[in-house]
């Protein structure tokens, strides 16, 4: 961990609060100097610090800069974040991610923007991406199989739901197969896409899109009025962009390494307990047209379980239906 990671460590440890330039000097083990060029580092990335006469310096408890030191200073994880990039616009993170660092970046690279201007998400959909978003990729190499695929995207889901409430205080739910939701208002949208390899149909890695909304302005986007919110509609203080970003990593690296050990059933029963739409009227939307059913359950696959009109009853496969609540 480099000199200016661990002064942002101590001013993050006690954010709000001043803390002397002799102490970060002696924990940290290096010179007074090298304190002050890490904390002008520091500002130059964004970052408000105030310098207080006679006492030190002060992280600003208001800072909602987001930057890769400040995201590492708040990370506790083995895997995700090992590396982390901030870039300041792109179209879309996972496009980014997949053209110009998937080849040879590590396992557990998070690429992060401050807004995108061509967001996706599934099934060809756009995703609005404004400032005070926080709009994350991460790459993974998981070894599964292609048909295990959608247990990835299980686990962001069940991650990002874990991460707000942490965070926020509140419990979001999920609407099949990958948006998180509070009172029928879309928080956030997940997009998994896997690379594979030609020769052996086998994955070669697999990028994990998610994009939170903190903050939505209705008279900006009047059309998404009612389907979009944000976290700041139920949590009087939204979280800071680093401490949300290194809360989703967090918690997804929890889920991931206990999939990679044979954990299916253990992140199927959390993903079912957080679905919005168990033992409710939905529409199923597929090809163009709609069909109203009743949701039964989830299989053991990730699978949704579904009773049509007419009687039939079917288990809707990831990426091939999407589902419309009933008014």
């Amino acid at each position: 961990m480099s000199v200016k990671d661990e002064v942002l460590r101590g001013l993050e440890a006690r954010r709000g609060a001043t803390v002397s330039g002799a102490l970060l000097s002696e924990q940290i083990g290096v010179s007074r100097t090298a304190v002050w060029k890490a904390i002008a580092a520091l500002r130059t990335d964004g970052l408000e610090i105030d310098s207080v006469p006679g006492e030190g310096y002060r992280l600003r408890a208001s800072d909602d800069s987001l930057t890769a030191d400040g995201v590492r200073a708040l990370l506790h994880t083995q895997l995700l974040g090992c590396e982390v990039l901030v870039l300041p616009e792109v179209a879309s993170t996972n496009t980014v991610m997949k053209r110009e660092y998937a080849a040879e970046k590590p396992e557990g690279f998070a690429l992060l923007a401050l807004r995108q201007n061509a967001g996706r998400g599934r099934l060809g959909r756009s995703f609005a991406s404004p400032d005070g978003g926080m709009y994350l990729s991460v790459l993974l190499r998981p070894q599964i199989e292609l048909g295990d695929l959608q247990y990835l995207t299980i686990a962001a889901a069940v991650a990002v739901c874990r991460a707000i409430e942490d965070t926020c205080g509140f419990r979001p739910g999920i609407k099949w197969v990958n948006d998180v939701l509070m009172e029928g208002k879309k928080l956030c949208g997940i997009l998994t896409e896997a690379s594979i390899v030609g020769e052996t149909g086998g994955l070669d890695h697999v990028v994990v899109g998610i994009g939170i909304n903190l903050r939505f302005d209705a008279e900006a986007a009047p059309e998404l009025a009612g389907i979009v919110g944000s976290l700041r509609d139920f949590c009087q203080k939204p979280p800071r962009r680093a401490e949300l970003t290194a809360a989703v990593l967090t918690r997804l690296e929890e889920l991931y390494l206990r999939l990679r050990q044979g954990g299916k059933a253990t992140l199927i029963d959390a993903y079912r307990e957080r679905l919005c739409c168990l033992g409710k009227p939905i529409l199923v939307i597929e090809n163009g047209s709609e069909t109203p059913a009743i949701c039964d359950g989830l299989d053991d696959e990730g699978h949704l379980l579904v009773t049509l009109a007419n009687g039939e009853r079917r288990a809707l496969q990831t990426g091939e239906i999407s589902i419309r609540m009933k008014e």
